[in-house]
């Protein structure tokens, strides 16, 4: 019922747009075409009254409309214009509304339309590039004709058809405007373009930013988080949720387009942790302090090999202003207990110095709730859990930039977060014969971690050089470290359907990981042949350090369990070198690269059996390569395809790798797996982009050494155990839709649909075998209001398809609808915001696995449904430049480790 509710509510949205768009005030509205059939942007739009006078003028926007309302006595006349096409006018006629439908504009005598290609790069006075500054194409009249903005390295790329004589604008807010001098319309790179802090105060000025919630750059998705009223006063994982392609599946895989296997970086940092870790991470990082994620498919050889679904770039936000400024915001959110937000942030700079800092933290207790029924040696397993997770999350971060001079630049980041509190697990399981559902005993098993603590500190030296011929040298020095600890008492108690304590097993568990990370980074780009060539080179060196107690808790005190103890201790070192190199040849633009990288690896298990110690080693070396290309043609001013692919590898993380066993209770365990490999994956890319509001993706991957945790039932035995396995070949294809959509000046849609198909063909175990193909759909529709009286809305819902996940698990569709309300006050420097989260709780799991002699079902549901309260300020004195980016040299080993 709840899966038919969303699409109802989804489909009436799409349906009822042209009624709500009609219900308006009266107005002139149309759209604007050439002769080729394609919207005309940035058309002139004038009404001039009977006395020949400008009473209006607009111009069209992306998509060739307008859309203008104005009393007007009289007759009037609607005159529209544009460099390289004959005038339109046509007669208005007072107070009455008119749509003049579709408005073609002929070519103008003695015009010879020929595309041309307009390119550069954007950078401040630190030469760090500029993200989003304006590039605009002005005419002889000083009126824009094209616009375009800069990506993330700072680089612009337009075509432009109509000859003339123009001028190339570039402004970018905090800084001076640069305008180039008049040239006639030519291929032309205009090379480096360094752009001056502005000196105007912030009490003068108030902005309005008009992006997309959902942008589109080369290679890039970009979803714009300071856009979504629903992203603000949560995590970074939450807010994560929210972006176009991604599914988090059961609170611990982050999947993109329909696969697992995704690198996240921070500002083209890696996070250096996965899985619980790596969620726990974005849990504790604030999305008032994200500017927008990134979901790059196929990333080039300059970037490490990791990620067989590609790459999300967290980046964070960065103040332009000179002086001092920052951002305080707060929050409460209730779903089944309290929770407080907080987090602020700062940053000041004068003449060569740059200091900046945050802090946060979340403080609350999370609820689960998981449910299973099991049938495994012809015994049923019936069990239901609650999961009360009392850990508090603080992070922060301390950075100091320092300009030696004009090309020189040194700095210092500084991070540290910290998971730490209690928890408690409670499970009851009822246990039978087979499918007869008679109880015969009773497990009630309580795991109480009474101590719990994850601490992780990393440091990074940065130097740069960057001429203003292309020449730029990069140089990072990285060190991490990360503290992992829990302290457990597990009672398991059994008892027959009549209440009789039967028996009990208590055991007390100490776990403590220590991870040591290395790493040395250097790249150099430079212009080369009317291309760029990138090259560098890394050296990463690890260290992780296990060691596990299991106990045995006895009236007379703790008794070691040795079959349950030993330590483990991991190294490994990956060098890598790589060259990239990119270049535009007219209409198309080329890209191609191969990274090669070494890895030297070894494990070492000690443990104790019979009082005698035993010691295991585990030595691999092996040297990978992975090349990539892509190739992209502007088919014309609206419209670009490209191709890509590139090869990518999965190395384990490293407690996957620990064989330790840790035990849910009697009945249920989770054990690494020392013996795991690497999985790679080629992945193909076809893109197809349309005026930068419409992009279609086809991707198809395919996955050797395939690897994923299983439930997996011990033969002869009633215990099952999760974990880790290399199962076969995983084939992946993907079909994308990414659309941006103005409905009228006061609503907005962002949509994002992928329909993929999985393909695995894995093992157990020469028994079983399992050859699985499943077709799932993901949609997600996002829209945003403008309200009376300041008011801001936006209501968006998702919904998933029964789908394939992991080696044979099928999970059920899962639905969810989210409302928010913002409105800003006090000149705008103020936001408040309300927000009610999975309103019907539709985003509840459950799956399915089985096969000859095993039958699982799970239930899932984490507190999906919240109302939230978030207040935010922003305080200024003036113009101020934010902390330029950096990439770390550890950027993919602190993501393995968790």
């Amino acid at each position: 019922m709840k899966k038919i509710v969303t699409l109802l509510v989804l489909l009436f949205l799409f349906n009822s747009a042209d009624t709500f768009c009609q219900a308006v005030v009266r107005n002139l509205k149309g759209q604007v075409i050439d002769e080729h059939k394609a919207p005309v942007r940035s058309a002139s739009i004038t009404i001039i009254d009977k006395d020949k006078k400008d009473v209006l003028k607009a111009t069209t926007d992306s998509l060739g409309h307008f859309n203008l309302s104005k009393s007007i006595r009289g007759n009037s006349t609607l005159f529209i214009s544009h460099s390289g096409y004959n005038n339109y006018i046509s007669e208005i006629v007072d107070s009455v509304d008119k749509d003049f439908g579709v408005i073609e504009l002929a070519p103008a005598p003695n015009i010879q339309p020929t595309t041309k290609i307009l390119q550069g790069r954007v950078i401040d006075e630190t030469k760090a590039p500029l993200t989003f500054a304006t590039i605009a194409l002005l005419n002889t009249e000083n009126k824009g004709v094209f616009q375009a903005y800069t990506d993330s390295l700072g680089e612009f790329k337009m075509s432009y058809s109509a000859a003339g004589k123009y001028t190339l604008k570039v402004s970018c807010f905090g800084y001076k405007d640069f305008t180039a001098a008049p040239f006639d319309l030519q291929n032309k790179d205009f090379g480096v373009i360094a752009l001056a802090p502005s000196t105007h105060n912030l009490k003068e000025v108030v902005v309005q930013g008009q992006r997309d919630l959902i942008t589109i750059e080369p290679n890039a998705i970009v979803y714009n988080v300071t856009k979504s009223i629903d992203a603000q006063g949560v995590s970074a994982f939450e807010a994560l949720r929210k972006a176009p392609g991604v599914y988090i599946d059961n609170e611990r895989t982050i999947m993109l387009n329909g696969k697992a296997g995704t690198m996240i970086t921070i500002d083209g940092k890696q996070t250096y942790l996965s899985g619980a870790e790596l969620i726990d991470l974005l849990k504790s990082m604030p999305s008032s302090s994200i500017k927008s994620f990134e979901m790059i498919n196929s990333p080039s050889a300059k970037y490490d090999a990791s990620g067989a679904a590609g790459m999300i770039n967290i980046k964070t936000t960065k103040t332009q202003f000179k002086g001092f400024n920052g951002t305080l915001t707060s929050g409460l959110t209730y779903g089944e207990t309290l929770k407080h937000v907080q987090d602020i942030s700062f940053n000041y700079r004068k003449n060569k110095t740059n200091v900046f800092g945050s802090y946060n933290h979340f403080l609350g207790y999370r609820t689960y709730v998981y449910d299973s029924y099991r049938i495994q040696e012809d015994k049923m397993f019936d069990s239901h859990t609650d999961d009360t997770d009392k850990r508090m999350t603080m992070g922060s971060r301390l950075g100091f930039d320092y300009d030696i001079n004009k090309k020189n630049t040194i700095g210092v980041l500084l991070n540290a977060s910290s998971i730490f509190g209690g928890g408690l697990t409670q499970t009851k399981t009822n246990i039978g014969q087979g499918t007869v559902k008679e109880i015969d005993q009773v497990l009630d098993a309580e795991n109480d971690y009474y101590q719990q603590k994850t601490m992780r500190y990393t440091a990074n030296v940065n130097y740069k050089y960057e001429d203003t011929i292309g020449r730029v040298i990069n140089f990072d020095l990285d060190y991490g470290t990360f503290d992992k600890g829990n302290a457990n008492r597990q009672s398991n108690v059994y008892t027959s359907n009549i209440d009789i304590v039967l028996s009990e097993n208590l055991y007390h568990s100490l776990n403590d990981i220590d991870i040591d990370l290395k790493g040395l980074k250097f790249d150099y780009n430079t212009n080369l042949f009317n291309g760029k060539l990138e090259t560098g080179a890394k050296y990463s060196d690890i260290v992780s350090d296990n060691d596990a107690r299991f106990y045995r808790r006895t009236p007379t005190g703790d008794v070691v369990d040795e079959g349950r103890t030993s330590t483990f201790k991991y190294t490994e070192r990956v060098t890598s070198i790589y060259i990239n190199y990119k270049k535009s040849l007219g209409k198309w633009a080329l890209q191609g690269g191969l990274r090669v990288e070494n890895t030297s690896s070894g494990g070492v298990l000690r443990y104790r059996k019979s009082e005698i110690e035993n010691m295991e080693k585990i030595p691999r070396n092996y040297t990978n390569f992975f090349p990539s290309f892509s190739v992209s043609v502007q088919a014309n001013k609206n419209s670009g395809v490209s191709l890509a692919y590139s090869r990518r590898i999965d190395r384990p993380s490293y407690p996957d790798l620990n064989p330790f066993v840790y035990l849910l209770d009697d009945v249920s365990y989770w054990q690494g797996n020392p013996d795991l490999l690497p999985q790679m994956t080629h992945r193909a890319t076809l893109q197809y982009v349309y005026k930068s509001s419409s992009i279609v993706g086809l991707t198809y991957a395919h996955t050797d050494q395939y690897s994923t945790r299983v439930n997996d039932g011990l033969p002869g035995s009633s215990i099952v155990i999760f974990r880790p396995l290399n199962l076969g070949i995983q084939k992946n294809i993907a079909l994308s839709l990414t659309q941006n959509l103005t409905v009228n000046n006061w609503w907005n849609l962002s949509f994002n649909g992928t329909v993929y198909r999985v393909h695995n063909i894995v093992a157990f175990d020469q028994f079983r075998n399992f050859n699985l193909k499943r077709t799932t759909s993901r949609m997600n529709l996002q829209q945003t209001f403008k309200l009376p009286y300041k008011f801001t809305a936006e209501l968006s819902g998702s919904f998933n398809s029964k789908r394939l996940i992991g080696a044979n698990e099928i999970a059920r569709a899962v639905s969810q609808v989210d409302i928010g309300l913002q409105r800003k006050f006090m000149k705008e420097r103020a936001t408040f915001r309300m927000v009610v989260n999975d309103i019907y709780k539709g985003n509840q799991s459950n799956s399915l696995q089985s096969y000859e002699g095993f039958y699982l079902r799970n239930y899932g549901y984490y507190e999906s449904r919240q109302v939230r309260l978030n207040f935010t300020y922003r305080f200024a004195d003036s113009a101020v430049k934010g902390p330029r980016s950096r990439n770390s040299s550890l950027e993919n080993e602190n993501s393995r480790a968790r």
